[in-house]
């Protein structure tokens, strides 16, 4: 593994444990795992993420659908990724809703919240 991928996997480890602290006294969000979500970004793309109890994840958006993607939750912390890490997410829930900033290996970077599927 390089240096590169280590930096950023250190850092990615240091953003999530920043998230998950700076949450630990707000509302609890609520165990993921089995749950579809509804999704917009600041790009304007709609989508559903199903969070899979196995820790996999399902991005579906009118263009694509994604099956490769992974999710962890740590408290009210989120990070999820798709596409063999083509993008990456980090979010937290307040509210009822979880919010967040993505990226990819584009080096492009968005907003996103999510609502719970009725």
């Amino acid at each position: 593994m390089g240096k590169l991928v280590r930096r950023k996997i250190a850092g990615l480890a240091l953003v999530f444990s920043c998230i998950a602290a700076s949450t630990a006294l707000s509302a609890e969000m609520p165990n993921l795992s089995g749950t579809t979500w509804n999704g917009s970004d600041s790009d304007g793309t709609h989508y559903t993420l199903t969070f899979k109890q196995d820790g996999s994840l399902v991005y579906k958006s009118d263009r694509e659908t994604i099956e490769n993607g992974s999710w962890k939750q740590y408290n009210n912390a989120l990070y999820y990724q798709a596409n063999k890490r083509f993008m990456e997410a980090l979010g937290e829930f307040a509210d009822g809703k979880i919010e967040g900033t993505a990226w990819n290996i584009k080096q492009s970077s968005w907003f996103w919240k999510l609502s719970k599927a009725n």
